[in-house]
């Protein structure tokens, strides 16, 4: 009887180490750290929480928090809470801190973008435009000058941010005033299809499908899940939970 169960502690502890060997396994979590900083760029916050899987670059979850981060692109948030789950990093890439997944079962992404950080985005995507945006808690509201053929031009303009189960997000224009005087809604449409979408995700290092967009009176919060004003299901896991509307 004392031999059998020497034997099985014997198995135990050698099965333990087999584990306990496997390659990868256990994940690196300062080169994630490292990937995942280049990815929310001089953020002022910056936490992960990773549950690693038994293989190298294998992730069962990583959730993420971020504030005061720049994404890929130069789209400045607030707050961003993100969530992959099952992600499979290219490992020699993750040595070297770069954020490349191979593969990922599921992704989501709740993030918080002031007026002032939009602004900034926006002038960025279009140098000389000077616009202050605002929001009443539904539309959203921008006066300030464009350049028009070289020339400042004064526009005033009321719109919604929209999204469509897609990586991109869109502005369209219900009221749109050049000089005081109101721009034809052909013109308008025109406008629409030239600078839409406003962000498309294209350079960043995994998507994110944006299902529901809310245009609060300080901020636009944008979600991969279907009510952004509902509260946030991926918040909280590392980081503090995002406010309620």
């Amino acid at each position: 009887m004392v031999g059998g169960k020497h034997v099985a502690a014997l198995v135990l502890a050698g099965g333990l180490s087999l584990v306990l060997a496997l390659p990868g396994r256990g994940g690196d979590d300062e080169a994630l750290r490292r990937a995942i900083a280049t990815f929310f760029r001089d953020a002022q916050v910056l936490r992960v929480d990773a549950v690693p899987d038994l293989y190298e670059g294998g992730y069962a979850r990583v959730s993420v928090y971020a504030a005061g981060a720049t994404l890929t692109g130069g789209f400045r948030v607030d707050e961003a809470w993100v969530r992959l789950v099952g992600a499979s990093f290219n490992p020699q890439a993750l040595r070297a801190g770069q954020f490349r997944l191979d593969s990922v079962r599921d992704t989501a992404l709740h993030m918080r973008v002031s007026y002032p950080n939009l602004e900034r985005y926006f002038r960025q995507l279009n140098p000389g435009q000077d616009v202050r945006l605002w929001s009443d808690g539904g539309s959203v509201y921008g006066r300030g000058t464009v350049p028009l053929f070289g020339v400042p031009t004064r526009v005033e303009l009321k719109g919604f941010f929209a999204v469509g189960n897609t990586p991109e997000l869109y502005f369209y224009v219900e009221r749109l005033r050049v000089n005081g005087l109101p721009v034809p809604e052909a013109v308008v449409r025109e406008l629409e299809r030239r600078f839409n979408p406003v962000l498309t995700q294209a350079d960043w290092p995994v998507r994110f499908r944006l299902r529901s967009v809310r245009a609060n009176r300080d901020e636009v919060v944008v979600s991969s899940q279907p009510a952004a004003g509902e509260g946030c299901r991926v918040c909280g896991e590392v980081g503090p939970a995002a406010p309620t509307p």
